[in-house]
């Protein structure tokens, strides 16, 4: 594990959070839909687990906090927004509506009011951007997990 690794996962994870408050933010106020604000309250608190969790995951302290922070940005940055946000939300949303699926299949797959059609070039931008953190995201942090175990194991054999 190097502090590089560590470092691309917590720059990609501020950058998912960062990127999809924007995204959120500027939904809310072109469709009129306060509640995509509520993001908010995973997002900002997210950040500053990534710079704690940078700080101590450098120092190869593999203690509960550490593994704690690690599930977190597990489960916010790469599997809800990169995954179901990025990935499904925006990625697949965009391909179907773009390669000409029936309405019909779109509506069922993405029911208004909580999915829009691409109808926006700024806010699909910034949720397809999600979908493009999310595999170096991933591909970091599914790394780092790895090679951490084999740290892990390594220390406890010695």
């Amino acid at each position: 594990m190097t502090t590089t690794e560590v470092s691309r996962i917590s720059f990609y994870s501020i950058a998912m959070m960062t990127v999809t408050s924007v995204h959120h933010i500027y939904g809310a106020l072109i469709y009129n839909t306060p509640w995509r604000l509520h993001i908010l309250i995973a997002s900002f608190p997210m950040i500053i687990c990534c710079v704690i969790w940078n700080r101590l995951a450098v120092k190869e302290k593999f203690n509960f906090l550490v593994w704690f922070l690690s599930a977190l940005i597990f489960i916010f940055s790469i599997c809800l927004i990169g995954g179901y946000e990025g990935i499904y939300n925006h990625l697949l949303k965009n391909i179907l509506f773009f390669s000409g699926v029936n309405d019909s299949i779109l509506l069922k797959l993405f029911p208004p009011p909580t999915y829009v059609m691409p109808n926006d070039f700024i806010f699909e931008v910034t949720g397809l951007l999600q979908a493009v953190i999310f595999f170096p995201n991933a591909f970091y942090f599914f790394r780092w997990v790895t090679r951490g175990k084999r740290s892990v194991n390594e220390s406890v054999l010695k």
